[in-house]
């Protein structure tokens, strides 16, 4: 007779493999009529914006543009000039790794933008893009949580704590501020360049919902009245409500932000000039959940054969990212003239992972770009990289580093920037549960046994062991030799009696 097990489904979501892909784009537009001829290109910069991604089988497609500012000087007009236009973007991932998955996590970088005058009226583009794809599977496994009531039946169930990544949740919010510059800065007349990054800084539940709060760090480049160049950093605070379906009380939550689209434009304030933000966020949501599985690991009829199958689980336990902070300073000369410095483009490559005796090295490169005065006023472009360093003694399996908010001093004749970067951890476990899967069973074929045996108990051996090769219970031996529930078993004889039905 096969037993009818009862059977829970074990819902978790695990990370596939990461997919690296890079991509390029090229565009050759001609420039608007109401902008001067390009007499000489400055600076480009290009800042990524994922607007969708689209799964289909094994086939990722993303699209987004490269919002491309071009600052460049014009014989028709004096000061710096700006041009922004937006290159269309599209990228096919075709891999077997990403069949199956629910959820489209990741990052994208600009690797590389360049603008090339063709003419004095035509601009060509060219950038290079790299995309670092985790697609989200939720499998379901299958355990056996309990079986039907019989008495001859003695059923071994166990407990363990296990932590998932329960769901994985993408939103996508909107995001309206209006901003004016500092005090001591410069009243702005023309918007040259913006530039705005996000970062989460904390998480709070309320009821049912998830309030995640986070700070959008905007940087401006601009002309002001007086027709000289001025730039300010802005912390702008927000905070978004996300509503999950029973999202649990016990749980951690680690969302991811980046920006789909953005805005930036002058606007009339009551007392002055500032700026007007508008931007478009999508969010990943991870729920990593504290899940107690009660199983059945073994069974046996005191009465009949039983003829069992076990399987073994692998349950993943995805752990919250570990976040490690290092942080880089660079420093720029400026003579006798007054430091005017703005970074225009900032930058992580991907993280490279070695192993080594004691822990793990990671690494990865910074690209800085910064617009500078030199002595006679003119503005100039110039680059610098550096590389990051850091040890840890875990073993992650997928690193991410991200740029927090700069630092910037300026002191006299000299700027310091200070740029602290983020590494994010990402490890997985695997947790083990080994259940019954299947039970039959047959009429007992070996006749009558005796009622009582007498025999040494071995090293290494549990009761449950001796009580199954005997078909007999436990508690029925603990009983018989005066044994305390659960208390290890003795050395020299053990009286086993045969369960009365």
């Amino acid at each position: 007779m096969e037993l009818d097990l009862k059977m829970q489904e074990v819902g978790c979501c695990e990370a596939a493999r990461r997919v690296v892909v890079s991509h390029e784009e090229t565009m050759e537009t001609a420039i608007p009529e109401y902008c001067p001829d390009v007499a000489r290109i400055v600076d480009t910069v290009g800042q990524l914006k994922i607007r969708e991604k689209k799964m289909q089988g094994a086939r990722l497609t993303i699209n987004g543009t490269v919002r491309t500012t071009v600052l460049y000087t014009s014989e028709e007009s004096a000061g710096l000039r700006s041009l922004t236009l937006s290159v269309p973007l599209s990228c096919t991932v075709d891999d077997e790794r990403l069949r199956g998955c629910s959820s489209i996590c990741g990052s994208g970088r600009l690797q590389m933008v360049e603008a090339r005058a063709v003419g004095a009226r035509k601009i060509y583009i060219r950038a290079i893009v790299e995309f670092d794809v985790e697609g989200i599977l939720c499998p379901e496994r299958r355990i056996c949580c309990d079986v039907p009531e019989d008495p001859a039946l003695q059923v071994r169930r166990c407990q363990q704590s296990v932590q998932m990544l329960s769901r994985v949740l993408e939103r996508e919010f909107s995001f309206h501020q209006e901003c004016r510059p500092g005090p001591d800065d410069g009243v702005p007349e023309d918007l040259l360049l913006d530039r705005l990054t996000l970062r989460v800084t904390g998480c709070q539940r309320l009821n049912s919902k998830l309030i995640v709060k986070g700070e959008a760090a905007l940087s401006l480049l601009y002309r002001t009245k007086e027709q000289r160049l001025d730039c300010c950093d802005l912390l702008l605070p927000f905070s978004q409500v996300v509503d999950g379906a029973d999202l649990p009380e016990q749980a951690e939550y680690c969302p991811e932000i980046w920006v789909q689209d953005s805005d930036v434009r002058l606007i009339r304030l009551d007392d002055g000039v500032g700026f007007g933000v508008s931007a478009r966020i999508g969010l990943v949501l991870k729920v990593y959940e504290q899940k107690l599985l009660e199983y059945v690991e073994d069974l046996y009829s005191v009465t009949d054969e039983a003829k069992v199958e076990c399987r073994c689980s692998e349950i993943p336990t995805p752990l919250p990212p570990e976040v490690l902070r290092q942080e880089t300073v660079q420093t720029l000369e400026f003579g006798q003239q007054e430091p005017f410095a703005c970074i225009t483009a900032l930058e992580c490559s991907g993280v490279t992972i070695a192993q080594e005796l004691d822990g793990t090295a990671l690494r990865t490169e910074l690209r800085l770009q910064l617009l500078y005065l030199d002595d006679s006023g003119t503005p100039v472009s110039t680059e610098r990289t550096a590389e990051l360093e850091i040890h840890t003694p875990l073993h992650p399996e997928a690193v991410r580093a991200v740029c927090a908010p700069v630092i910037v001093h300026n002191g006299p004749n000299r700027c310091e920037i200070r740029i602290p970067v983020d590494f994010f951890l990402y490890r997985t476990e695997q947790t083990r549960i080994d259940s019954v899967s299947a039970a039959e069973l047959l009429p007992d074929e070996r006749g009558e046994r005796p009622s009582v045996v007498l025999r040494r108990t071995e090293k290494g051996e549990s009761l449950w062991e001796i009580a199954k090769a005997y078909r007999t219970a436990p508690t029925v031996i603990e009983s018989a030799n005066h044994l305390e529930q659960g208390a290890p078993l003795p050395g020299g004889m053990l009286l086993i009696p045969r369960v009365r039905t």
